[in-house]
């Protein structure tokens, strides 16, 4: 604890260093800018009259944190009201336990884009964050049901990356940077162009010895450090073959190797991925734009069990239990037109459609044998949107999307030979969604929307299972899609002009119908759980954000969420009624103080509390409760380099991220990274 207190009065003594600089040159006041958002209604939108409560993170916002690179994303996203990601960073964190909640609905409910194309594994669903280059340009967070225009992977919400992309001119940055636990960063970008063609690479390389996850209070000489590495390539080409039409095509080459506790816990995978995207202005016809993606992944995954086994607390030893092999195949595309019907009238109309292939072969040790589990699902949707502003005050926007989704051609092999084909799935929904806002004055506006949206299963969560220690997770065949119903309120206010001091208040209610967890059919067997849809849950919430810039160097914001989510019904099964949904905190705080300029030094200070949440249906688990300091500090030195030293859990709070049975595992400790960037 002492050595962070330590570097961050280091931190912020240099601040004296950057308040008496004089000032670089005049600045454009922020409300002379037009901020743009395209997540929420999917073309290009000033955020003032896009409906909902969206959240922009813009390349100056990302670059002032200890979270700049791509792979740290999900860490980044922790600053925003109402976001939660899985509380163990990606950095250590298990692949397929890489997820986040919106609105307080739980895990695998939101949509992850990058430059369009979902991040989200077809699978799985989890997220692949290593995926992210280190070129972030912005982040949208869209809060609340979105598959009106997004589909399954849209119910609680869409988040989009945007990276920079190739342009006239040239550009290359090279970033090194090292830090304590044996970690390590190496990345080099660049990009040339000219109006009519240009080109973009980005190659980085990680590497991290972690930490002991177990508390010292449980480990036994099986416990070791959760090491990871990988190795991150991506490429844009950019074609305007003329000035109303652009051809994008893009490629992404992924591999990382991991290792969780112990000697033979390890996984390794490889993601490889394409994207074609061409884009077309009509004048006064508006502007059409399609995309088509791959993804081709392998996904090695070694488990062990540990010994003695419970009810034993000793950690001496560890047997092999499963090597389990994930080949999955993902492709997609979409198409949308962008028609100006009146000057103050859009139309938004396309199709998207997705088809994934996977399977999950294991070779089990305990008994000895093979089994094997897998399916296809191929999924389209037909959207369309209306965007109206009849005034300068009104923005009215209706739409609504079908979908169209099937699981077929499913086989399921266990250890002792018995084959079991699950029955083919077809379903469709039918989600709409209104939004309305109102221009109250010049600086305060109010909105409200309605809305309904749905999330089928995934292949992972109707056929794979798989093991951590003695416990077994079961899928289910017969899992039926989960459908929400919620509306959402905001109220958007600049207090004092000229967008010193701005507040949003927003609150929101929602009800999911046949929600997936993982439930413990017999309580008296806890180390056996089988995913599960419950009859209905419950969300009550709402967030505050306020943002405050006092002066030109410095920048306060201040964020609460509050999310109340339990289960409300649950037919077979009453008592757990009144049981909160796992993995939602009914509290999260976060505060950020900027000083300085980036031109000269910047101090960053971030701090954020989340609450207690749960790990199980039953409520036995708990996990989170816990504060944390992080900060970051940089000095330019000339036109071309720039000097930073990052700080993460400066306190070195422990706390624990997950639990399963007994044993616990714990947060991200102290890290402290010290780095130089170069860029012309």
């Amino acid at each position: 604890m002492g050595r962070g207190w330590l570097l961050l009065g280091v931190w912020c003594s240099t601040l004296a260093i950057a308040l008496p600089a004089p000032a670089a040159g005049p600045e454009a006041p922020d409300s002379e800018l037009e901020e743009v958002v395209v997540t929420a209604t999917r073309t290009p939108m000033p955020a003032r009259q896009a409906p909902g409560s969206p959240t922009i993170l813009t390349r100056e916002q990302i670059d002032a944190t200890p979270f700049r690179s791509g792979p740290q994303t999900d860490d980044l996203l922790r600053a925003v009201p109402g976001m939660q990601p899985s509380l163990l960073s990606s950095r250590y964190n298990h692949p397929t336990a890489q997820l986040f909640g919106l609105h307080g609905l739980g895990n695998r409910r939101g949509l992850v884009l990058l430059d369009g194309v979902p991040l989200n594994d077809g699978f799985g669903g989890w997220i692949n964050w290593g995926r992210v280059p280190d070129s972030i340009e912005r982040v949208e967070v869209v809060p609340g049901g979105s598959s009106n225009l997004y589909g399954t992977w849209a119910m609680g919400g869409v988040v989009q990356i945007l990276t920079e992309q190739p342009g006239p001119g040239e550009h290359v940055r090279a970033v090194s940077r090292a830090g304590n636990l044996n970690t390590y960063t190496e990345s080099l970008s660049g990009r040339y162009g000219t109006d009519r063609i240009g080109l973009s690479l980005g190659y980085r390389w990680f590497h991290t010895n972690g930490f002991i996850t177990v508390p010292a209070y449980q480990r036994g000489p099986v416990d070791r450090t959760d090491d990871s590495r990988h190795e991150n390539f991506a490429g844009t080409l950019r074609i305007a073959p003329d000035a109303s039409t652009t051809v994008t095509l893009g490629g992404n080459l992924f591999r990382e190797d991991r290792t969780f506790g112990t000697t033979l816990s390890v996984a390794a995978r490889t993601i490889g991925s394409a994207t074609l995207g061409l884009e077309h202005e009509l004048g006064a016809s508006g502007r059409w734009e399609a995309k088509l993606f791959a993804q081709w992944q392998t996904f090695r995954n070694q488990t062990s069990q540990v010994l003695p086994p419970p009810p034993s607390t000793l950690r001496l030893s560890e047997a092999l239990d499963r090597i389990q092999v994930i080949p999955s195949d993902d492709y997609g595309g979409l198409w949308q037109w962008t028609i100006p019907v009146a000057p103050r009238h859009q139309l938004v109309v396309g199709t998207d459609a997705r088809a994934i292939l996977g399977q999950s072969e294991d070779q089990v040790f305990a008994p000895v044998g093979r089994s094997l589990a897998g399916g296809k699902q191929v999924g389209w949707g037909l959207f369309g949107e209306w965007i109206s502003t009849p005034t300068d005050r009104w923005t009215i926007v209706p739409s609504v999307r079908w979908d169209w989704w099937k699981n077929f051609d499913a086989r399921i092999e266990s250890v002792s030979g018995v084959v079991q084909v699950p029955r083919d799935n077809v379903e469709s929904a039918l989600n709409p969604k209104l939004a309305v806002q109102y221009q109250l004055t010049d600086r305060a506006r109010v909105g409200a929307s309605v809305y309904q949206a749905f999330r089928a299963p995934t292949l992972n969560e109707l056929y794979r299972s798989f093991s951590f220690g003695t416990f077994t997770f079961l899928p289910n065949e017969n899992l039926t899609p989960e459908r929400l119903t919620g509306g959402e309120l905001m109220i958007e206010s600049d207090l004092l002009g000229d967008r010193r001091l701005t507040m949003r208040l927003t609150g929101h209610y929602d009800t999911v119908k046949d929600q997936i967890i993982f439930v413990t059919p017999n309580p008296a067997s806890p180390t056996i759980q089988q995913r599960q849809n419950v009859g209905r849950t419950r969300t009550i919430g709402g967030e505050a954000d306020l943002t405050a810039r006092p002066w030109e160097q410095v920048s306060i914001t201040a964020g609460y969420a509050y999310a109340d989510s339990v289960v409300t019904s649950f037919p077979g099964n009453q008592t757990r009624e009144g049981l909160r949904v796992p993995a939602v905190s009914r509290h999260q705080a976060t505060l950020a103080l900027t000083l300085g300029h980036p031109d000269r030094v910047q101090v960053t200070l971030l701090g954020r509390y989340l609450s207690r949440q749960f790990a199980d249906d039953l409520n036995t688990q708990p996990v989170a409760d816990f504060v944390v300091l992080d900060a970051s500090i940089q000095k330019k030195l000339g036109r071309f380099v720039r000097l930073f030293l990052d700080g993460e859990n400066l306190t070195d709070r422990r706390y624990i991220a997950t639990q399963t049975g007994t044993i616990k595992t714990l947060g991200a400790p102290f890290l402290v990274m010290a780095g130089v960037r170069l860029e012309y």
